[in-house]
């Protein structure tokens, strides 16, 4: 039977994020959103000039993960924290 047959006979609608698949996708964004919020507070508590910090702020927020992830890669080794 296809899944549209099966949908058709059953009175349950099809769900797109069906067996937990809600709970990762939201697990997932309040990781990346604790892990985004820790390399801004990282950011503006290294001991680097306004310059560099309003640098690397702005690169966090135009990219939020990868911003993230090169801060705590290669910021955070530059800064000496």
């Amino acid at each position: 039977m296809s899944p549209q047959l099966v949908h058709a006979l059953s009175d349950q609608p099809i769900t797109p994020l069906e067996g937990g698949g809600l709970v990762l996708v939201v697990l997932g964004a309040v990781a990346l959103l604790i892990f985004w919020v820790s390399a801004l507070i990282s950011v503006l508590a290294a001991p680097v000039g306004c310059g560099a910090k309003i640098l690397w702020v702005l690169v966090i927020f135009a990219l939020p993960f990868l911003g993230s992830v090169l801060w705590f890669v290669a910021g955070r080794r530059t800064a000496g924290v």
